[in-house]
């Protein structure tokens, strides 16, 4: 119940770039969301759906916008590192 793609801005492709694939918002089982060090600049739609998710980890990326009012929908978050945006 955890998803780790981080780093991935060190493979040849480098790494997640924009925003992650709506289809996200249907691991409605995870727990653990670390996304850190890629090249995302937007916050993954619909990531408030993910109601059960614990931890969050999008640093080291380049989101530029607004924290969306969607995260306040996980009142289960114990951790969000945004940190190095």
């Amino acid at each position: 119940k955890e998803l780790d793609l981080s780093n991935q801005r060190q493979t040849e492709q480098g790494g997640l770039t924009g925003t992650i694939p709506p289809d996200f918002s249907q691991l409605n089982e995870l727990l653990v969301l670390n996304l850190a060090s890629n090249n995302l600049t937007e916050f993954p739609p619909d990531l408030g759906n993910l109601l059960k998710l614990k931890r969050l980890d999008l640093s080291s990326n380049s989101l530029r916008q607004s924290i969306p009012t969607e995260l306040g929908n996980l009142a289960g978050l114990n951790e969000l590192d945004l940190s190095n945006n």
